[in-house]
């Protein structure tokens, strides 16, 4: 693997105007030369979660960082190339540098880079790179070029092999989580924003607090790279139920459901109503939230599926309502009894009057097909002022309270400001 992206790499390079064994040659008369291989992780889901449109504004602002770093000479580079998310930068090394000071600003750029880059392109998840070095070093008898290539193979596979030896840790971290199971529920209050008091509250999966897989997203998107995505939402399902001791009989309990989950040969719905029955509870207390950020390829046999929990007397919910880009089609296909927007649209609603039009637009049509809206992530007193002008009639987020393992009550202090 690493010899064919070496070679195409070279290949593609050989049409540049300006020759880059020109310019490592120029440098390496008076310097050795540091070569750094970048490669983001995990690009290609990134570009099936949140579409190509927003890949290539992460290319774009990518580029920008490496541009800028060659233009003032910071860290050294007087060189690049990109190919697609694969980056080679080429930087100048003092006279008796070695391979410990080049690892060393290997790091120091890698958490500078990923630092500018998370901070201008949002995408609800860190941009991380696998990283791979080399040194070029002149040597008698050696072309260039010969040197060149070498050290692009090296680079790429110091970089691959650490990613295969993280990928192993954390696939035998995340069996562990999944055997013993050491999966907890969190629970957040969803809460009626007329009369302040407790709608139901959403269950969410949490690995062990100090673990890679603490946060729902690494833990479901493992999952799915595994094909494991059933038997973990069979746990996180199991956990959520057996957690939920409700002091109202009328409060819901939310559930994350994965679209993608009815691909995975062990789905076999109708186990939840036994676990349920358990708790003295009742399909009518739940509510499946199907989250809006995957995109849903078969919308014929999920449909199904939500047929046959609706039947039982379930009750399905769009999540993320705004965050992916299927959002009208999913409302449209799924037919679902709540629509639960973002945080994105939510977050500073009070300065931003699009924002507030286009809540507004969607309050007006959930009334309109007899759907109940849910704002997420309100998290100050002016956010939930403008939610709550615009007749949304359910909120959650921190201003209510943070998801903890035990049902946490509504911040006193919110409930006597709404009263």
């Amino acid at each position: 693997m690493a010899d064919q992206l070496t070679s195409m790499m070279l290949l593609a390079d050989s049409l540049n105007r300006e020759s880059l064994t020109e310019k490592v040659a120029h440098y390496m008369n008076e310097h050795p030369v540091g070569l750094l291989y970048f490669d983001i992780q995990q690009f290609g889901e990134i570009e099936q979660k949140y579409g190509q449109m927003a890949c290539q504004q992460l290319l774009e602002a990518w580029k920008q960082l490496i541009v800028e770093a060659e233009r003032s000479g910071t860290f050294g580079v007087f060189a690049y190339r990109m190919f697609g998310d694969d980056v080679l930068i080429f930087v100048r090394m003092e006279r008796e540098a070695g391979k410990t000071v080049l690892l060393r600003l290997a790091c120091e750029m890698c958490m500078g880079f990923q630092k500018q880059l998370n901070d201008s392109v949002d995408l609800n998840k860190p941009v991380e790179f696998h990283i791979g070095t080399a040194l070029l070093v002149p040597s008698g008898g050696r072309t260039v070029e010969n040197l060149l290539y070498v050290a692009i193979k090296e680079a790429i596979g110091e970089a691959k092999s650490k990613a295969d030896s993280e990928y192993r840790r954390l696939q035998a971290e995340f069996y562990d989580i999944l055997a013993e199971p050491k999966i907890t529920a969190h629970y957040q209050p969803i809460v009626s924003l007329s009369s302040g008091t407790i709608y139901g509250y959403e269950a969410l999966a949490r690995g062990p607090q100090t673990s890679y897989f603490a946060t729902p997203d690494r833990l479901w998107e493992f999952a799915e790279k595994e094909h494991k995505l059933y038997a973990l939402e069979k746990v996180a399902r199991q956990r959520a139920i057996e957690g939920f001791s409700p002091d109202d009989l009328n409060w819901k309990l939310f559930i994350n459901l994965n679209a993608n989950v009815i691909h995975d040969p062990q789905f076999t719905p109708g186990q939840t109503l036994a676990l349920l029955e358990k708790r003295g509870l009742t399909p009518q207390h739940v509510v499946f939230e199907i989250t809006e950020r995957q995109s849903i390829d078969d919308y014929a046999s999920f449909t199904k599926v939500l047929d046959h929990y609706r039947n039982q007397g379930y009750r399905i919910a769009i999540d993320d309502a705004g965050a992916g880009y299927s959002s009208l089609q999913a409302i449209a296909e799924l037919r679902p009894d709540y629509i639960k927007i973002d945080r994105s649209i939510i977050h500073g609603i009070d300065r931003d009057n699009i924002k507030a039009i286009l809540l507004e637009t969607l309050a007006i049509f959930a009334q309109k097909i007899g759907c109940q809206l849910i704002a997420e992530g309100i998290e100050t007193f002016e956010e939930l002022n403008v939610v709550s002008q615009l007749d949304v009639p359910f909120g959650q987020g921190y201003l209510f309270a943070r998801p903890h393992p035990n049902l946490p009550p509504v911040s006193k202090e919110v409930i006597a400001v709404m009263r």
